[in-house]
């Protein structure tokens, strides 16, 4: 029975040297993602972070306006809770602040993650608060495809191709939305911010391109030779022709002038 004693230590033991919680893992998706994949999405006000009597954790909230929602989310909503996971994919929320929330319902619960969209109104654009009212609701039938992880992105007129995904001023994150226009093909809401966004970034990528190249041009004296040597400063000139006898230059036909 000691080795059944010993195993049981040691599984214990390395249970306790386990991490309490994994880290959470989430996609990437454009706002306009989150509110097609939604349940619900909703403007709100947090005021506190409570736990219930069952106890799970859960924002109090007054709902200001539900953007998407069915009559059952509508139910779930009044009594101005919305749950949220423990641990590492616990939404964070700022307390007295307006947010737009967008959600799923699990066991006839409204549940907000880190993996939503939760986000102060104040951050938002004016371009995102258009959406989340009504615009993005509009453009589900486009997907979004965010290229973050491609060299260059892929072109096609049935999706919208999320070039600035991992750029600090996302253009096409905070400036547009993707709809389905009269030929029927999917493309980016062009705007005058949107527009401008692009026209910067593409300036600044064109221009650390240049700049690029100027630095990795080598000077002509160490360019590689064909052969894999790197040439050094001064070599690659006709050498001096050596100095010869006087018999062998006469043997030519050639004598010193002063000779």
């Amino acid at each position: 029975m000691g080795w059944v004693w010993s195993v049981a230590v040691v599984a214990v033991v390395g249970m306790m040297l386990l991490p309490s919680a994994a880290p959470c893992s989430c996609l990437l998706w454009h706002p306009q993602q989150h509110v097609c994949k939604a349940d619900f999405v909703v403007f709100a006000r947090v005021r506190r972070l409570t736990e219930t009597p069952d106890g799970n954790m859960a924002y109090k909230v007054k709902v200001k306006k539900l953007v998407k929602g069915s009559e059952k989310v509508e139910l779930s909503l009044q009594k101005g809770l919305i749950y949220t996971d423990s641990g590492t994919c616990a939404a964070q929320l700022k307390t007295r602040t307006s947010h737009i929330i967008t959600g799923n319902i699990v066991a006839n619960k409204p549940r907000v993650s880190l993996c939503n969209f939760a986000a102060p109104m104040r951050s938002l654009t004016p371009k995102m608060k258009k959406g989340f009212r009504l615009l993005y609701k509009l453009g589900c039938d486009c997907p979004i495809m965010s290229c973050h992880f491609w060299e260059q992105c892929p072109k096609a007129n049935f999706f919208c191709p999320w070039e600035t995904s991992r750029e600090k001023n996302d253009c096409q994150g905070r400036q547009s939305m993707c709809l389905r226009g009269p030929d029927g093909t999917c493309d980016w809401l062009r705007g005058r911010l949107y527009t401008s966004c692009m026209k910067t970034l593409r300036g600044r990528a064109n221009a650390t391109d240049t700049n690029n190249t100027q630095d990795n041009r080598i000077p002509r004296y160490r360019q590689p030779s064909r052969f894999g040597y790197k040439r050094i400063r001064g070599h690659g000139t006709r050498p001096r022709r050596p100095f010869r006898p006087r018999q062998t230059i006469s043997r030519i036909g050639y004598v010193p002038k002063n000779g």
